[in-house]
């Protein structure tokens, strides 16, 4: 986190480590998922908000000491880059939970937000049939203002990541396979 902020990344300060607990500057707002939830029609500009975090963000050269899970690169990555770990405070929005921060290719980082976003359980009413079509055309416009060269390619190994989690729930894993299996190969 530190190093991402020292190179101008919007990450809120850290004001106290005490072990696996941290403390940091508090963020007035809302966090972007919220924020479509109460305006859809903010969809597009959303989508393009993420993905320039994303490219910011991958400008950033990681640290050596940094694992690589997902491959070699020089990237800085955060794995987990997805509208619930996006602020949107009123200087603009801050990326939140650095858990997951790696380094490697860009298109890796970009890949694993594509498959949070794009992999989620059939709807079962008319209602949710709408989130689903919004969350695709979400990712799709995710996809594009972040980049996806390289993003298919990546693709095998992030859903392995992914699907590593043991937080998935059965369902969800049928949508990583689902989406997975969709995608052309590269």
């Amino acid at each position: 986190m530190q190093h991402a902020r020292q190179a101008g990344f919007p990450v809120p300060a850290v004001a106290s480590v005490s072990g696996p607990d941290m403390v940091v500057a508090r963020i007035d707002g809302r966090t972007m998922a919220q924020d479509l939830a109460r305006r859809p029609w903010r969809l597009s500009a959303h989508a393009r908000t993420l993905g320039g975090l994303h490219r910011r963000l991958h400008a950033i050269v990681a640290p050596a000491a940094l694992v690589a899970p997902l491959g070699e690169g020089e990237a800085l990555l955060h794995l987990d880059l997805h509208p619930e770990n996006v602020l949107l405070g009123t200087n603009g929005p801050w990326v939140i939970d650095w858990a997951n921060a790696a380094r490697g290719p860009a298109a890796a980082d970009v890949a694993m937000t594509f498959v949070i976003l794009g992999a989620f359980p059939r709807a079962r009413s008319p209602y949710g049939a709408f989130i689903d079509l919004l969350r695709r055309r979400f990712a799709v416009e995710f996809l594009t203002a972040a980049g996806s060269a390289g993003v298919r390619g990546s693709l095998p190994a992030v859903a392995a990541r992914r699907l590593a989690d043991t937080n998935l729930h059965d369902d969800e894993r049928r949508a990583v396979e689902d989406l997975v299996r969709r995608m052309p190969a590269p």
